[in-house]
């Protein structure tokens, strides 16, 4: 699945993130994989809703990704999908 691949990748470039463009890195990386800014800005929000801003600049310093990154990621991009359809 295209989307799966999409946010495995986005999850691999955040790897390289700094704390203070995890942002921006996240949402470049999913443009990169080929989705719109639409998407991506949702997918963030969504995610970002999820586990918040505070976790999410813990999982980026010390790049320590809880369990479910991945379908936590994948589920938001998902649900933008659906929203943005």
């Amino acid at each position: 699945m295209k989307l799966k691949l999409i946010f495995s990748l986005s999850a691999a470039v955040l790897l390289t993130a700094c704390s203070s463009a995890f942002e921006s890195e996240f949402k470049d990386g999913c443009r990169n994989l080929g989705a719109n800014r639409s998407f991506c800005s949702c997918s963030y929000n969504k995610v970002e809703k999820h586990y918040g801003e505070d976790r999410l600049k813990q999982i980026n310093s010390p790049m320590q990704f809880p369990e479910d990154w991945e379908e936590q990621v994948q589920q938001a991009g998902l649900a933008c999908m659906s929203e943005l359809d």
